[in-house]
Order: C-alpha cells, then structure tokens, then sequence
C-alpha cells in the first residue's frame, strides 16, 4: 500500500483499560460511542478510605476510568513468591501481564526470538508504595523493604518484565509525564530502525489505590467539573483521570511482511521535542513546538498535510490545551488546501485521561481505526471551543463512528501526545502493506493447539477461543493453527482440536467444548515406542488419503513403488489406489506375496511423514514383517535391499505349503502342553493370549480339544502357519538372497520381537537373525513390557489399523498411552483427521511437533485470544482501607524488618515434589522463616526455595533471619547450593553444634595446607 517498506510495523497490541480487559473489547467500546467511565457511591468511596470530608465536597467529582481487578495478579505465572507480588507496585504487575499479552497477539514468544527484544515504557506516581506498603514498614529502606523499592521503582519495570520474558534487547525506562507512553514508542522506532534491536515492545502503565477514587475539581481547572471529557467542544472544562496499560509490539515493516505478521499498521514517522522556555510556565504548552513535532514526523514519512486524514489528539478537553493543540495542527497543517478533510478525535472522551499511558493508548486507538476501516466518534462534542475556528480548517470533529475512506485509498493518521514539562511526541501511521505473497493450498485438516500452566487456565483459555470463533470463522484455519502452535508458550496442561473449518469448530465448541477438545497434561519426560504392524492388518486403499495430501508421505511410497516394480515386477499403485474396492480385490490384498510389499511400504511412508512431523522414537518394536520397516527406518537395511529381501520373503512364504494358525486364550507357559514336533508357538501377543502354528490337521484337532475344555481359541485368516517349522525350506532359501547385502548398526533402539528382548546393535548386522526371524516365534508381549519397564514410554502404531494398539492397551500399561497412525478397516473416519488427531494426541502428552511440516505453506500470524491468567488477590491493604489511619511504626533496634503484611497467605501452590513436614525443631523454626518470607502456607522440608519464588534478594534476608533466631552464620554461597529447608537445616545444626576451638583448628588446618 505504501510506496516504500520505510517504516516500524505494529504486529502486536495489548491493554487494559476503563471496562476493557482487551484490545477487542476496548475496540467493541470505542466503535459503540461508549463511554467507560466508572462513577461511584459514597458508599464505595468511603469503603476505599476516602475522607468524609472530601465526599461530601460540592467540588468533588465521584468518578474515574477504572481498570478493572488491579488488585489480582497470577503471580505463580511468573514464578514470583506471594509475599513478593504482594510488595510489587500493580503497574509493574499488570504491565508484565499486558506485556505478555502483547506478545501473544503478535504471535511470538519473545524469549525464543532469534533476534534481540527490545523494551521501552513507563509508569506513574508510586501511589502503591506510598499509601499502603510504608505506613505498614518498621523502617524505611531496610533490608526488609528492598524488595518494596524494586517492586515499586520506575527503573525497574522495564528491567523487571525483560527478566521475566527473557528479552535481551535494550531495556529503558521512559518517563516524560502524560507523553511518557508515545514517546516510549518514539524510542523503540528509532532503537529498531538503527539495529539496536530486532522487535520491541513499547507503552505505558497508570493505576493504583485508591481503586476507586474521584477528584477535587476547580473552576479553570484541568479536571472536568461533571467527569465527562469534552474534548475541542464549547462546554469543556477538563479531562476525567483514568487508569490503564498499553503495550505495542514492533517490528521493521519488511521483516514483518517477510515473516507473515499480522500488521495492524505501519508507522511512518516519529518526532520528539521540548518545548524549552519560550512559554509562560513550565506546565504550559507550546504552539511552536507543538507544530514543529508534527511536521517534523510527517518529514519523516515523507509525507504532506493532506495525505493525513485523521489525528488523534492529545485532546484533554483543557480550556487552555484544546485551543493550543488545536492551534498547533492547524500550523502543521497549514500547507491544506482543503478544508475539514481531516477528522480529530481524542479517546479521553471514552475513557479518560491515563496520564503516562495516554500516548499508546491514543496509538492502539487509531492503528484499530486504520486496521478496520472506521473513525470511532468523539463523545460529548457539540460546538467547538470559542477559540477554535474548525470551519476554516482541516479538521472537523466526527460525533459517531463512521467508515474511513479517504480519496487516496490510503488510511493514514497521526497520533499526538503531550507531557506536563513540554515533551511532545507525535507518529504518523498507515494502514499495512497489502499481503500478495502466494500461497498453496491449505491441509484439510490443522491441529489446534492450546496450553496453560494450571488446568483453570486452560479451561478459560478454551472458552475465551470458543467465543471468539464464533464471530470470526472468516479467518484462515492454517494462520489460527500456526499463530497457536508457533505463538505460544507450550506449557503442561494442554488441550488440541483437529479443525476442517472454523465453522464446524465454532459449532462443536458451542454445544459441548470439554468432548470438543482431546486433553492431557504433558509428561515431563517423553518417551515414545513405535510398533510397525504385521501381516493381517492390510485392507483397500490404505494410506491414499494421506498419499493425496502430504508429500513427504506420497514421496517415499512412490520411491517404494518404483523399486518394487523395477526389481519384483509389483505395481503396488495400481493395487491399492487404481483397483476398485472388491471381495476379489480384498482377496487378491491378503495373498503373502503382495501383502507384505504393500504393507513395508505403507510402513515406510508413514514413518516417513512422522518424522517429517518431528515425531522421532526412542525405540522400535517390530510385529514379524514390521520388524523389517523398523529396521530399515534405523538404517539396518538400505530401501533397496530392503524392498528386494522383503518382496522375495514374500513370495518364498507364500510358495511354501499352506497351514493354519490358532489363537488361543492361554498364557504361554500354559499353552506349551499342546505344542508338538509340527505345532509350533508363532507369537504371544498378550500375557493371556498366544497363538499355535502348524499344519492345517494339527492346528483342527488342537483347536477341537480346547474347546472341549472350554478354552477360548480361534483360527486365524491365514493362509500359511508362519513362524513355525513349515517355513523352513523359505528362511534357508532367503538366506542366499543375503549375499552383497551390506548391513549397518541401528541408529534407534530396536526391541526384537524374536528374542523379547533389546538387542546388540551388532546382532541385526548377520544374516542369521533376520532367517531365524522367521521361524521363531514373536515375542511381542514380551517386547512390550521391556519397553514400558525401561523407558516408561507411550507408543505409536505405524501401519493400518489399529491391532498393535488394542494389543497394548491389553497389558494395561501403567502412565502409557497407545495411539494408530491409520484408522481401522471399515471406518468411515478420514485418514488425514484420523492421523492428525494422533498427532494432537501425542502433543497434549508432551511431545514436540514440526509446525511447519504439518500446516503447510506460508502461513500468517493472527491476532488471538491471549492467556486466561488465573487471578489472585495481592493487596496490602492501607490504613484508610481498614477504616483507620495507623501511623508508621518506630524504628527500633531489630536488624531484620519485613512488611507486617494484613494479607492472608496463599496455600501450597503445585510442586515438583511432593509435601513432607518438618521433623526437627531446626526444620519447624526455618519452615515458619521461609513461609512467612515467601508469603506461602503449606511447604514442605524438601520444596525448591527458587521453584517457591526466590531469588538472591530474598537470600540476603533469610540469611539475617537465619542469624537472629539460630545465633549462627551460614555462608550465602551455602544458602546458594542448599535450596530446600531440609539440606539447609542440616547445615544450620552443624554450625550449632561445632564448638569455636573445633573451628578455628579448622581454619589452621586449611592456612597450614594453602
């Protein structure tokens, strides 16, 4: 849309503000002409402690733009202590969580970025610190109020959320009063236009107690006299204080086309400047300079007055201000021929004025207007300020929401913010580039995926999804799965839905979103067992869905398929995908020479896509044939030799003379009394089930027999009694086929089912093992249960059908789960859902997916439904809260002072280890120590201190507490290495117990050895 790609692209967007939790919900506000200031009883004023006396003022004005639950903060998110979220200023609390936020709807988690991430903001008045943390503080600036200081510091809240997110880019802490927010943008811009960083997150916080609050107004003031905001309008009399937070995420504009973003909006331009002394006072505004920002940045985008057809004002709605700002654009624009072409709107007059994050959030506002396509309305506006002369201007004020069509095509705007002192900053934005990057065809299917830290989360996370779906199902299913999949931190309570189109998942979810979703918390550690599938699991058309869909999977089936016709004369093409579904053909599908082939190559091909998947195993178990695949996928074999060797097992198999198999519910040490010199055991597929094999006579009488004892058995749809005496004149044949063929060390663990056992790489590379393979019987159940013993593993079927499966979910294995790459004969289930919804499977159970091999070509990010943050209360709560004012307590002599904190603790969160109580006194004494500190009930002996929220400052405290209540001196390196209660009371008593002589012959000894 541009004519150049100069620019800082907005990707990513994200706040809370007055009755808007969201980016979509502030913007479902703004285009309904809704204004969200909160106006209070005096009831809940007085409940927040405000003075009587102030409420009943005739100048007090009982209203504000409330953020809502700043109060709350998912502290255990960020591995922050209770009692350390409790002595954190909520701007720096709700910024980390915005920031969050931020990054999510830009689809990237910014801890895994290749590039550096830069962080950019501000906050406002320590109001938190101030009212309720000091009055409850022994002293001032103690070792026990460090951790107030940091929480509470502006320097640290950029330095603070750079900690938390891993971002390794330039971390500033922007302060310029209300233009704080803007010009933090300013600085990012310019960081990532010189290389300073390779994406930034940029914006600003206001909030604090009281919650809620009103304002003494005065007549000539800056406040409004009725907490309605006018901006530009006649009866103006001043802004509504507001609270809020906003944080855009930034990237070079060609980098962000490059990688598929989702832009809400290029800025173009960036300016700012002071206004030095050449005005009547320091909080007064400058016209000159206020104009000189504007053209400066408009210089920058190389662009004039009247391509610029919308400015979001400072617009504070000021007697003073609208007509100096007013004054100031009409300079900057006074190149405009053209008269009122240009709207003017201020976001104060929705929301109120929030103070250091006004700038961003006017940004947020105009960057949705241009990425809709709609103006919101400026509120309240009737006539303008006797000052102002709008007809003869550019300008004119738009009174409801209306669709932005400007004569070039082009949406673009400016966005001004002020700060108290003469710091302006000003952008120009445009609408994004238009995305003519060509793109293939979609998967008919994409995996869904979603996660959270506790199931809460996620079950929010999942409905917050489902409503959202529903009203906009005209995004492109494989940008949703992408942005999930690739945008998000992939945390331990999972869930994932296999989608054809959003319409039918926005359905499903609608009507029942908990059967909707497979769920599953993930393992910490992933094992996965892969079970190739003999002989008898074949049916028509196996695998040509997949064969249509995914390429790596058609690929190396036609790479089966040719070797197979160049070297045995077989077109497994023609019979699966060509040869109509039949009795003849299903026949024809079950004769030994011609299945086996297939089946390898069936075998081959999924393997294949799997690992293209990023689906890797730890082990191979092989079923008879299988073990043929598994070994060729471990590099056993070549294809080719491996192809050559199987087509001809095949046709020796087949040529020899026909028997039967039985199965028979019995265990194998049970079912030996019926084996003889011609029945031989063929396989033991299940603790209680094994199968005979033999010649046709035998396996009837024995059959016969058990019957009659009541013994449950079956004959199997075999032609041959394989695995068993009568294939031997086959495995001797078979073994001449060996010469010249050249056999390797497996690359993955291999469990032969011909032993039962894991077995010497070495031992695959002899001939002997793969002709006695053939006689002997398969030790599947055995192979099994030495999988799940020694790696504790789930398991994957790669083959058709699922026999392998309901083999192992027999055994029922403890913790292991059992999934089929391809769905059963007969099942109308499609095999590209059926594979996928494996693959989901395996994802909520822990394991790593190739994103981009399973969703296709060029996918974009989108803007999402960010993280359900489970809400806790984390409010020290002031003396006027309590309905008291309680004066600060003397300083005395104690060397330790920690916050009397009025909070209750929050209970044992979900550790890595499971509860043990304290035993010794020494433990009993710590344990209270440490619950206190870290603001927790319920630790136990051997609980990290760090996975409970510490760091290294609060080591500096406990080490002072450990000294006070034991009379003893740990070393900080000790408390370093000894992170549990346990380890460190240990520790504790053996200073308690050494006597001072003990020690210094101690010390003598190392000065004597040193």
């Amino acid at each position: 849309m541009a004519e150049n790609n100069f620019g800082v692209a907005i990707v990513g967007m994200a706040g809370r503000f007055p009755q808007a939790d969201t980016i979509q919900d502030f913007w479902a506000n703004l285009a309904a002409d809704k204004e969200c200031i909160s106006f209070y009883t005096d009831e809940e004023l007085l409940a927040m402690g405000i003075s009587p006396e102030f409420i009943r003022h005739p100048d007090y004005v009982k209203a504000k733009g409330e953020v809502a639950d700043i109060d709350k903060f998912d502290a255990a998110f960020f591995g922050i202590a209770p009692r350390e979220a409790e002595l954190t200023d909520p701007q720096h609390r709700v910024l980390l969580e915005t920031a969050w936020a931020a990054f999510e709807d830009a689809g990237y988690v910014p801890g895994d970025y290749p590039g550096d991430v830069g962080i950019f903001a501000g906050k406002s008045m320590d109001s938190y610190l101030m009212l309720n943390l000091l009055p409850q503080f022994k002293r001032v600036f103690s070792s026990g109020s460090l951790q107030a200081a940091i929480g509470n510091d502006k320097d640290s809240i950029t330095t603070s959320i750079a900690y938390h997110l891993n971002l390794r880019g330039p971390a500033i802490t922007i302060q310029s009063s209300s233009s704080t927010s803007l010009v933090a943008v300013c600085v990012a811009c310019q960081s990532l236009l010189t290389w300073q960083c390779d994406m930034a997150v940029a914006g600003g916080v206001t909030l604090g107690p009281p919650i809620k609050t009103g304002y003494l107004s005065q007549e000539g003031g800056i406040t409004s006299s009725d907490g309605h905001c006018r901006a530009f309008d006649d009866d103006s009399s001043g802004f509504v204080p507001g609270t809020g937070a906003g944080l855009v995420v930034l990237k070079r504009v060609e980098e962000a086309i490059r990688d598929g973003d989702h832009i809400y909006a290029v800025i173009k331009g960036f300016a700012v400047n002071n206004d030095g002394s050449e005005k009547i006072s320091y909080t007064a505004p400058s016209v000159d300079a206020q104009a000189r920002v504007i053209m400066q940045a408009q210089k920058l985008a190389d662009l004039q007055p009247q391509d610029i057809t919308y400015v979001e004002a400072h617009g504070t709605g000021t007697k003073l201000g609208d007509p100096v700002e007013f004054s100031a654009l009409s300079q900057a624009f006074a190149g405009a021929s053209e008269k009122q072409y240009c709207a003017l709107g201020s976001v104060k007059t929705n929301i109120g004025h929030l103070d250091t994050a006004a700038g961003v959030t006017g940004l947020i506002k105009t960057a949705l207007a241009v990425h809709h396509g709609k103006i919101p309305a400026t509120l309240h506006f009737k006539r303008p300020n006797a000052q102002i002369d709008l007809a003869n201007s550019p300008f004119y004020i738009n009174t409801q929401c209306q669709d932005w069509q400007p004569k070039s095509g082009i949406r673009r705007a400016g966005v001004t913010s002020l700060g108290m002192g003469g710091t302006n900053a000003h952008v120009v934005v445009e609408q994004a580039p238009i995305d003519n990057q060509p793109r293939g065809e979609a998967p008919q299917y994409c995996i869904l995926p979603f996660s959270a830290k506790t199931d809460s989360a996620l079950q929010n996370g999942l409905q917050s999804f489902a409503n959202f779906i529903q009203h906009n199902q005209q995004l492109d299913k494989r940008d949703v799965a992408w942005t999930l999949a690739t945008g998000r931190t992939a945390f331990q309570h999972r869930a994932a839905i296999v989608s054809d189109t959003l319409t039918n998942t926005a359905n499903s979810l609608k009507d029942n979103i908990h059967q909707s979703f497979i769920q599953a918390k993930a393992k910490a550690q992933v094992n996965l067992g892969w079970l190739f599938s003999g002989q008898g699991s074949q049916y028509q058309k196996m695998g040509q869905q997949l064969y249509n869909q995914w390429p790596v999977y058609a690929n190396a089936f036609d790479h089966c398929a040719d070797i197979l016709l160049r070297d045995a004369a077989i077109d497994i093409r023609a019979e699966l995908f060509s040869a109509p579904i039949s009795d003849e053909q299903a026949e024809r599908l079950s004769q030994t020479w011609l299945t086996q082939p297939l089946l390898f190559s069936v075998e081959y091909a999924l393997a294949q896509l799997w690992l293209s998947w990023g689906v890797e195993p730890t082990l191979m178990i092989g079923h008879s044939l299988g073990e043929w695949v598994a070994a060729t996928i471990a590099g056993v074999f070549t294809l080719d030799d491996a192809l050559r060797l199987v087509a001809k097992r095949a046709k020796l198999m087949d040529s020899a003379e026909s028997g039967a198999m039985l199965m028979v519910a019995l265990a194998q040490d049970k079912v030996s009394t019926y084996i003889r010199d011609e029945v031989a055991l063929a396989a033991v597929n299940s603790p209680s089930y094994s199968v005979l094999s033999g010649p046709k006579d035998a396996i009837a009488a024995i059959s016969a027999q058990l019957t009659q004892q009541n013994i449950i058995n079956k004959l199997l749809r075999t032609s041959h009694a394989f695995h068993s005496s009568m294939m031997n004149d086959a495995a001797q044949a078979l073994r001449l086929e060996f010469t010249d063929v050249k056999l390797n060390p497996p690359r993955y663990c291999i469990i032969s089912t011909a032993t039962g056992n894991a077995v010497d790489p070495d031992t695959l590379t002899h001939a002997d093992y793969w002709v006695n393979q053939m006689l002997m019987p398969v030790q599947f159940s055995a192979a099994l249960q030495v999988a799940h013993q020694q790696y504790d593993c789930d398991f994957l079927e790669i083959g058709p059908g699922a026999t392998l499966v309901r083999l192992t979910n027999g055994h029922q294995l403890t913790n292991s789960v059992a999934n089929s790459s391809l769905p059963t004969v007969n099942s109308e289930v499609n095999e590209n859902k059926h594979i996928l919804e494996t693959a989901a499977n395996l994802w909520v159970r822990g394991y790593a997916l190739n994103w981009t091999a399973l969703i296709g070509d060029n996918p974009r990010r989108v803007s999402l439904p960010t993280y359900q943050f489970d809400k806790t209360r984390y409010w020290a709560t002031s003396p006027e809260e309590q309905g008291q004012f309680a004066p600060v307590n003397e300083v005395d002599n104690n060397p330790v002072t920690t916050v009397k904190s009025n909070s209750t603790r929050q209970p044992r969160p979900n550790f890595s280890t499971p509860y043990e109580p304290a035993e010794t006194d020494t433990e009993q004494k710590l344990l209270a120590i440490c619950e206190s500190l870290l603001g927790i009930d319920g630790l136990g002996v051997n609980d990290d201190f760090y996975e409970a929220g510490g760091h290294s400052l609060m080591l500096g405290i406990l080490l002072a507490q450990i000294q006070e209540v034991f009379s003893t001196t740990i070393s900080f390196m000790t408390l370093m290495a000894e992170t549990n209660i346990r380890a460190l009371a240990k520790q504790i008593d053996i200073q308690c117990n050494t006597k001072p002589d003990d020690t210094l012959a101690s010390l003598l000894d190392e000065f004597v050895k040193s």
